[in-house]
């Protein structure tokens, strides 16, 4: 028998429903579903420096905002990732600031950020300095001496896990001597080659990225594992070759603070709108999953570091939860949900994940209303979820959220339909609010 979820959500396929329940298709505002994946991102240029799972498209940040956006100057972008949305809008002269949690991924934006304010000349010579590099980086990382530092902070951060076979560990500790050498002399220069290591750690590693981060398994580790020094420079190639057809800002891309809900400490409240994709309420905890990206970055020397930054990002994790978690529900709806997961869950922090998620994307919701100048729109992709054969639709309840809050619901539109870990549909959507 098919469940009561399934049959819910069977009108995600069906264009007739869609027009019933007042929602329209992606493709009606120049969206393809792929468009919400990083597929197309990881081909493009500067975009594809860095493999970032939870990303979507250029077009999807063009669309949006020819769509919802398309007079506004000055646009806001709470949770970067990967810094899609930055790039885009200052390439297409449109002011953004924006935060992101991760140092990881706030390095990685501001590096691609400032290659793009270079003029062409300046980019040329960087280009140039980054071929030259390359051809003499295997012998610089031959003949350098392992940083000892890194290797006393793995052992501190990660304990006996083993994440590297000895000789990839081996080069890592080499490649980040090499890495503080170069910035001594040359930061930018540093800074693509740190982004470059940074961009094949996980398949340099004996883990692999699906969903969350998992070790791999007898088999995969059998296929072998990429030779390490190929990867960077193939890495340092593509850098090269992007930075020199790349079209430069014509408009400022600015980090503004560390997290979503300190937006409206950072910034005036003039902006006029946001274009974002917050965490999915997904049971991924992101911090944990770029902790080898942290650890090389030197972003964290300890167990107590990573949650630390975990504590600084939404709850969407199961292990994002401990005794410090403020979980009561915020609205009617997610007051449901929360007592129907505390009844049929496998794990008790399913239900408090659940409420600490809604409590804080409305704390998020509330610093961005305060950023907005009226009439400004708030452009939302997001998806949903199932816990134990529970429901949970995110979009439904984030504009609860969002009305409590006094913002208005200008339209949700379909993007495609998705498959939860338990083969069950479930859906992602653009919400459009405004001030």
């Amino acid at each position: 028998m098919r469940t009561e979820t399934a049959r819910q959500l069977d009108y995600l396929n069906e264009e007739n429903n869609l027009s019933s329940a007042g929602l329209r298709n992606g493709s009606a505002i120049d969206i393809a579903p792929f468009d919400v994946t990083f597929r197309d991102s990881n081909r493009a240029p500067l975009h594809s420096w860095f493999p970032y799972l939870e990303g979507y498209s250029p077009r999807f940040v063009q669309s949006v905002m020819q769509e919802y956006l398309p007079q506004a100057k000055r646009i806001l972008e709470p949770f970067a990732g990967s810094g899609t949305t930055p790039i885009v809008l200052g390439q297409l002269g449109i002011e953004c600031a924006y935060s992101e949690a991760n140092p990881a991924m706030a390095f990685v934006v501001q590096t691609k950020l400032e290659v793009l304010g270079m003029n062409l000349t300046k980019r040329r010579h960087l280009s140039n300095r980054l071929n030259a590099l390359n051809k003499q980086l295997a012998d610089r990382v031959q003949h350098a001496r392992a940083d000892t530092v890194l290797c006393k902070t793995y052992v501190s951060t990660f304990g006996t896990s083993v994440y590297f076979n000895s000789d990839v560990l081996e080069t890592l500790l080499k490649l980040r001597t090499v890495i503080d050498e170069i910035l001594e002399k040359d930061r930018v220069l540093g800074n693509c080659l740190l982004l470059a290591v940074l961009a094949i750690l996980i398949p340099a590693s004996r883990l692999k990225r699906a969903g969350d981060l998992r070790f791999k398994t007898p088999k995969e580790l059998a296929a072998g594992t990429p030779c390490i020094m190929q990867m960077i420079n193939k890495r340092l190639c593509t850098q090269a070759s992007d930075i020199t057809s790349a079209v430069e800002l014509c408009a400022p891309a600015i980090f503004a603070c560390d997290t979503a809900a300190g937006l409206h400490k950072a910034v005036d409240g003039l902006w006029d709108g946001v274009i974002t994709s917050p965490p999915y309420l997904n049971g991924t905890n992101y911090i944990r999953n770029a902790r080898l990206e942290l650890w090389f970055h030197r972003k964290i020397k300890s167990k107590a570091d990573l949650r630390s930054l975990r504590d600084r990002v939404i709850t969407s994790g199961i292990n994002d939860v401990d005794a410090q978690t403020d979980w009561k529900p915020v609205t009617a709806g997610t007051e449901r949900v929360v007592a129907e997961l505390e009844k049929k869950a496998y794990d008790q922090r399913i239900s408090k994940m659940v409420g600490g998620y809604f409590r804080d994307m409305k704390i998020a919701m509330s610093t961005l209303t305060a950023c907005l100048r009226k009439k400004g729109r708030l452009c939302i992709d997001i998806g949903d979820s199932i816990y134990a054969g529970v429901h949970v639709p995110t979009d439904d309840l984030l504009i609860e959220v969002a009305e409590s809050l006094g913002l208005r619901t200008v339209e949700r539109v379909h993007l495609r339909k998705r498959i939860s870990k338990s083969g069950q549909p479930v859906r992602q959507q653009l919400i459009v609010f405004e001030k």
